[in-house]
């Protein structure tokens, strides 16, 4: 759902639902506001300078908008790595949830949000197998993923994790980067993104050592959504809007990042 207010889009969108539709509604009414929501297009038209009904936006306004949105990463190529995969599930979950599959849920649904602002996007993987063999070792496995970023000349490297704990209690979101200053910017950007649409503990953007940020040739980060070890933060990983919610805030992250 998108919101234009004054005949002026807002940037980002929301999940359309019930309990915001009202919400809009009444804080219109409160301040004397027009508004008004179009199911066909998902807009909400809001007029702040009387209480008369906003118009209609004519179509070329909305194909203009269109194209303009379209085109915010034209050309930024953008390498999305899901953790683990294949013979290596990742972390377990206390239900038995896998980190593998919510890694993967994640990366492909920020790969279709970045798509639609215009990037290019390369997937280490798109489905449940390893990057370089199932007899690879871990370095080779790591070495395979650093090697689609490299070879690609991607302009940003992020490695989508789940995080674990021996303690059930542990939660939050973390995002680490090498400490250069693109990619500890970025990592910035995108824990904010995500601790702020998430409502998870903020544990900061922080620095490590990880192979995959060591050696790839672009600012690069990996993020911990959050604790599958955690039963509420596994219910957050592998729910619908958990992983949309996710991949919408790391998208997020990317567009302020690239000032677009």
């Amino acid at each position: 759902m998108r919101i234009m207010i004054d005949g002026r889009y807002l940037p980002g969108s929301a999940r359309v639902n019930r309990d915001l539709l009202i919400t809009l509604r009444n804080i219109a009414k409160a301040l004397q506001f027009g508004i008004r929501y179009d199911a066909q297009r998902e807009l909400v038209m809001i007029n702040s300078k009387d209480p008369s009904i906003p118009p209609l936006p004519c179509d070329n306004d909305t194909d203009e908008r269109t194209e303009d949105e379209n085109a915010r990463l034209a050309g930024k190529v953008i390498c999305l790595d899901p953790g683990h995969g294949g013979s290596d599930t990742g972390a377990l979950g206390p239900t038995g949830t896998m980190e593998k599959d919510n890694t993967l849920a994640i990366a492909l649904l920020l790969k279709e949000k970045l798509e639609k602002s215009g990037a290019t996007v390369v997937m280490t993987r798109d489905s449940d197998t390893e990057v370089a063999s199932a007899e690879a070792t871990d370095q080779e496995e790591l070495s395979a993923r650093v090697e689609v970023a490299n070879q690609a000349e991607a302009d940003l490297f992020i490695s989508i994790h789940n995080d674990a704990f021996t303690s059930n209690t542990a939660a939050g979101t973390t995002t680490f980067h090498y400490g250069n200053k693109d990619s500890s910017r970025l990592a910035s950007l995108i824990q904010q993104s995500l601790v702020e649409r998430l409502a998870t503990k903020n544990r900061g953007a922080r620095f490590a050592s990880f192979y995959v940020l060591r050696y790839t040739d672009m600012p690069s980060i990996l993020i911990e959504v959050a604790f599958i070890s955690n039963i509420v933060e596994e219910m957050l990983l592998s729910s619908v809007d958990g992983r949309d919610n996710a991949a919408e805030s790391i998208c997020t992250g990317i567009l302020k990042y690239f000032k677009v």
